[in-house]
């Protein structure tokens, strides 16, 4: 297990994505991008009359939640290295695989969560903060897009069918929601450019 990224400043972790070292890498990457795409939508929140107190919370723990998964996927993606090199023709190497799988479907989902309260925000939000909304979606949707390649990439080598299967179509309902949130900044974008 690696060093915790939740407990890394912005400039140690930036350096070690970008060190010649396969962890982090994108996984992480959306992940952390989920987190700043849902502190956007907690801060309009904030600024907005009568938030439902329930979905600030939700987004407190939903920001957690995606710090949690970007440690997540680098420990997947390590696990799979380790039996990649040790025997990939095993049954370890399955299971790091589809533990791989898993965790950036965890990211997915928990962006996808968001979509109703980008919409929400959209309209009912503090209308000064409209493009925090817009960026803060935005950001969600490429969490789930980001995250998608990795299920494909680890699905894959993956021999079990009916693991891919269930995988592929959980995917596939998520990026209905990234489809809602690509809406919402680009209903915004285009109300600010008219």
């Amino acid at each position: 297990m690696s060093s915790d990224i939740a407990q890394e400043s912005v400039q140690d972790y930036l350096a070690s994505l970008a060190a010649k070292t396969s962890t982090p890498g994108g996984g992480s990457a959306v992940a952390l991008t989920g987190a700043q795409g849902i502190a956007l939508l907690a801060m309009v929140l904030e600024y907005t009359a009568d938030s439902p107190e329930q979905l600030v919370q939700r987004c407190t723990a939903a920001r957690t939640d995606f710090l949690k998964y970007a440690q997540q996927d680098v420990d997947a993606f390590s696990d799979v290295m380790s039996w990649y090199q040790k025997d990939k023709l095993s049954e370890e190497y399955q299971s790091a695989l589809r533990r791989a799988v898993d965790v950036p479907l965890l990211i997915m989902g928990e962006a996808a969560k968001f979509a109703d309260a980008a919409e929400y925000l959209a309209v009912k939000g503090n209308q000064n903060l409209i493009t925090d909304v817009g960026i803060g979606a935005l950001l969600l949707a490429t969490t789930i897009n980001g995250a998608l390649v990795n299920v494909h990439i680890n699905l894959e080598s993956i021999t079990d069918d009916g693991f891919n299967k269930a995988a592929g179509d959980k995917a596939g309902i998520f990026l209905g929601s990234a489809e809602r949130l690509s809406q919402v900044h680009t209903g915004i974008q285009d109300k600010l450019t008219q």
